[in-house]
């Protein structure tokens, strides 16, 4: 049996006892996770566009993004449900030639006695301003922004022009068409109207930010960019990181707001739904919540990646989703439609809690316009991608220096020389073995053998080809059954 050394030289006459250190024989393959926040920042923060940075910190992402701004908003949401998987932000500058969603307010009458000015900013109740008796109409609309100002983690801000509070987006854009600001009064005598919002305007083509990202994986996705032109630009990135050139796959979260309607309806949830197709691509309904649309994405990407970093076969039905807690939940028929058009669905607990229900993906229709259901939950592009990965790295782990031979003759004991035949028989070790008996990704060893074509290809020593069909283990979701009584 030949012994392959890579440090003592087989020529070596100097007497002595030496031993090489090999560890490609322990330890386990395995990935760092990443998630990535893609996001506008604010003027105020310290961090350039265009470059992800690792956050660990709510304050740290404030500071590098500007508080209230959607990078900020969306780092604190995910970092409040997942520390485990590196969170980084892509943090996005705004157009030069956008507007801010803004707001104004006026205040009038004097106040009788001491009351307060209720705010609600996003759905989110924020310590009332106080009114003192007698308090003019400018006093409390100071009071109000002052109030407004005071908060840190709002995506707005706040000005007073006199009697009138004006309240806007803390970066300008299309984005903040989102946002719900109400002022009420509670103190007698006060009386304060609200204005029609003024919907900002223009959003950022990010499709050059996502060609620089480069090599690095990121595993899991949330953007804040839900519009055709960035939403198409996500997905010709995620497709092309899917490649067998690149092989870096990943899954994004987007969240839609607005009313659920149908798909030929362009500006409702299923219309949006039906022009974006893409097994790399969950799409949530936030309908007509409160909380950001940023939020929502950030926050079922921090919980489901959580899991499916795990394990990319999980079953995600029931999975908490912390911090958001809808009115109102569709029924089942409303769900069955937005799961065919690929929209992911949830329910709720007693407690009004949203649950994770059912995580597909946006694809289900292929070239030819007919239904496709190949990847229809989230769990199969995971699982072939960490199939693949692990695959590819136990392979370069283990054959990382060896030669190859078209023949199945003996080479002998220990010689590293790889054959179709020990190819096959690695994968198949690693399908029953791994993919089965460990990790539970897989089903039908036999099947799997059976399809395995293995070969040298022809007039090539250095090209080794290979096809497998792995059955991926499913999610049980339904169980259908039928009560006769006699």
């Amino acid at each position: 049996m030949a012994i392959p050394f890579t440090q003592i030289p087989a020529a070596l006459l100097v007497p002595g006892q030496y031993q090489e250190v090999d560890a490609s024989a322990a330890g386990a393959v395995g990935e760092i996770k990443r998630a990535l926040i893609i996001a506008y920042r604010s003027a105020a923060g310290k961090a350039p566009a265009g470059a992800p940075l690792r956050v660990m910190a709510e304050d740290r992402a404030a500071s590098l993004f500007g508080h209230g701004s959607p990078a900020a908003l969306m780092a604190r949401a995910f970092l409040e449900l997942n520390r485990v998987e590196e969170c980084h932000v892509l943090p996005v500058d705004a157009p030069e030639a956008a507007t801010p969603w803004q707001r104004t307010f006026a205040v009038a009458g004097t106040a009788l006695g001491a009351g307060a000015a209720a705010i609600t900013v996003c759905g989110r109740r924020l310590d009332a301003a106080a009114v003192a008796q007698g308090a003019a109409p400018e006093a409390v609309a100071a009071a109000i922004v002052a109030r407004i100002n005071g908060e840190l983690w709002v995506p707005v801000e706040a000005a007073a022009n006199g009697a009138e509070v004006t309240v806007r987006a803390v970066v300008p854009g299309a984005w903040g068409n989102a946002i719900t600001v109400e002022v009420e009064s509670q103190a007698d005598g006060i009386v304060v109207d609200a204005g029609m919002p003024t919907p900002g305007a223009q959003e950022a083509n990010i499709r050059p930010l996502l060609r620089a990202l480069g090599n690095v994986r990121f595993h899991y996705i949330a953007s804040d960019f839900t519009d055709p032109a960035n939403v198409l630009a996500l997905a010709d990135e995620l497709d092309d990181r899917f490649t067998a050139g690149r092989q870096i796959g990943g899954r994004a979260f987007l969240a839609l707001a607005g009313e659920l309607g149908t798909a030929s309806e362009p500006d409702t949830i299923l219309g949006r739904a039906a022009g974006i197709n893409n097994p790399h691509l969950v799409l949530l309904p936030r309908g007509d919540h409160p909380a950001l649309p940023g939020e929502w994405s950030a926050r079922w990407c921090a919980a489901a990646g959580r899991i499916l970093a795990d394990d990319p076969a999980a079953n995600t039905s029931d999975l908490l989703i912390p911090g958001l807690a809808p009115a109102t939940f569709p029924d089942a028929d409303t769900r069955q439609a937005m799961l065919m058009a690929g929209v992911a669905t949830f329910r709720a607990d007693s407690a009004g809690n949203v649950l994770a229900e059912r995580l597909v993906t946006s694809f289900n229709e292929n070239s030819d316009g007919g239904r496709d259901t190949s990847f229809l939950d989230i769990q199969v592009p995971e699982t072939v991608d960490a199939i693949r990965s692990h695959i590819n790295a136990e392979a370069r782990r283990r054959f990382g220096r060896w030669k190859l031979a078209s023949t199945e003759e003996n080479f002998g004991a220990g010689a590293l020389v790889m054959t179709a035949g020990v190819f096959r028989a690695f994968l198949c070790e690693l399908y029953q073995q791994e993919f089965i008996l460990r990790r539970r990704w897989c089903q039908d060893f036999e099947g799997y053998k059976n399809s395995l074509v293995v070969e040298v290809k022809a007039g090539s020593k250095t090209r080794l080809e290979y096809r497998h069909n792995p059955n991926l283990i499913g999610q049980f979701l339904i169980g259908a059954g039928k009560l006769q009584f006699v």
